[in-house]
């Protein structure tokens, strides 16, 4: 009769038990990916021309700011980035990006009927176009990195899914303050396109359709119908249009951001979302025991479909 051999497992060293806490890892994510992310923006934007110029600076910071959360996740914590799962981009950005443009039109039509936008034509030397679009991505890309996929992921392992998406969305309308002509009905608006974008990633477990209804509804509402985005100025885009009435419906200088109709059809969107979550079991509870995560624990599985 044999023995096996006696297993000895050396204690976790002092790094370790430093890159186990949630704090520490919710910093370092952070940190790591908005550097990332901004320093090849600069540096591609300081030494390129032309079309490359334009394209480059945005496209390739969003590169850098995905591949540097990836070797976070791989190195600290140590597990498969699911939320960046490949197999579900090319759907999930196609849908978010007809989800962003078809809620940014909705809303102008809907000023429309109410006679608060007229349509002036088509406007024939759009401008920025490449480089509105590079910016746009850039801006979905690292948003929906650091508010969804570090803050509320990682907030989510301590109060639960609910608590999460109230303090990341909460989180993202303050990031919006600087914008020109904010005010509480655009800070309450903007809280709601973060409602939105975190309902996306909880439906999902996965990153692409925020990131893509993020893009599409900046694009859309900045570049195509030459309206301002979160108090930036507005855009030459490929349409032309005039808003005029009450701010409460127009947004004022923050833009349809701060209208009523706007809020109503985020809210109404993201309880859409967040339904669909609920139904696919994919909301998780408050942890009231584990105060922080084994080193390589997994995220909620990904919904399907």
């Amino acid at each position: 009769m044999t023995s096996s051999p006696l297993e000895l497992t050396a204690p976790p060293s002092r790094l370790q038990r430093l890159l186990a806490m949630n704090g520490v890892r919710l910093g370092l994510a952070l940190v790591v990916t908005a550097l990332a992310g901004a320093l090849t923006a600069r540096l591609l934007h300081a030494h390129t021309q032309g079309l490359l110029h334009a394209l480059a600076p945005g496209l390739g910071g969003a590169a850098a700011a995905l591949a540097a959360y990836v070797l976070y996740v791989r190195l600290v914590e140590r597990r498969r980035p699911d939320e960046l799962a490949a197999s579900a981009a090319p759907r999930e950005l196609a849908l978010g990006l007809l989800g962003g443009a078809a809620l940014v039109t909705l809303v102008v039509a809907g000023l429309a009927a109410l006679g608060v936008y007229r349509f002036e034509g088509l406007n024939a030397h759009p401008t920025r176009l490449a480089a509105a679009m590079s910016e746009m991505v850039f801006a979905g890309v690292l948003e929906e990195l650091l508010l969804r996929a570090v803050v509320l992921r990682l907030l989510e392992r301590w109060w639960g899914s609910w608590a999460a998406l109230a303090l990341s969305s909460l989180l993202f309308g303050l990031l919006h303050l600087p914008g020109e002509g904010m005010n509480l009905l655009a800070l309450t608006t903007t809280v709601a396109a973060g409602l939105l974008l975190g309902a996306a990633y909880l439906a999902t477990r996965r990153l692409w359709l925020s990131i893509a209804l993020h893009a599409g509804w900046n694009f859309t509402l900045g570049s195509v119908f030459s309206i301002a985005v979160s108090g930036h100025d507005a855009a030459q885009g490929l349409l032309l249009g005039r808003l005029s009435g009450p701010d409460w419906l127009t947004g004022g200088a923050y833009g349809l951001e701060a209208s009523a109709l706007t809020l109503v059809l985020l809210l109404g969107g993201s309880a859409g979302l967040l339904a669909r979550a609920a139904a696919q079991g994919t909301l998780q509870p408050r942890n009231k025991t584990q105060a922080k995560p084994a080193m390589g624990e997994q995220t909620p599985v990904a919904a399907q479909g």
